[in-house]
């Protein structure tokens, strides 16, 4: 019995570590502000629970500096049209985002844009992007 106990609490102790890993935004990221880093897309992973790019940048001495940029998750992204051919390796691209309170390279995904102008929303700004204008459409009628 007590054997059976202890199995069944290791168990559910090993099943709640991957939730104990997940963060909260805020704990890591300020809403607060918003910053951009260009730069040279070294891996996009279309992965949960947040995709991930991995981009090259200077700093304001000419030092190069690998930041991470994080994403809503593979769901959320692929329903909008996403796939892992979305970004590319070898891209240049400018990404605006949440960065981390630490003073590390690292920030939560708003925005990229192309050095055509082509851009990229995060999928839950685009939704609300569209609720706005039917709001809009409905106060002109």
């Amino acid at each position: 019995m007590r054997s059976t106990i202890l199995a069944s609490l290791a168990l559910t102790s090993s099943l709640a570590t991957p939730a104990l890993a997940h963060h909260s935004f805020a704990a890591v990221f300020d809403g607060s502000q918003t910053v951009s880093v260009e730069g040279v897309v070294k891996e996009f992973k279309l992965v949960n629970p947040h995709a991930l790019l991995t981009l090259e940048s200077k700093d304001a001495t000419g030092a190069a500096r690998t930041w991470t940029v994080e994403f809503d998750g593979r769901l959320n992204l692929t329903t909008k049209g996403w796939t892992p051919d979305t970004i590319k390796a070898g891209e240049y691209v400018t990404v605006y985002g949440n960065p981390a309170h630490a003073d590390t390279p690292r920030i939560w995904f708003l925005r990229l844009v192309r050095p055509d102008g082509s851009e990229l929303l995060r999928p839950a700004l685009e939704r609300v992007d569209a609720i706005e204008q039917v709001r809009r459409e409905r106060s002109q009628q």
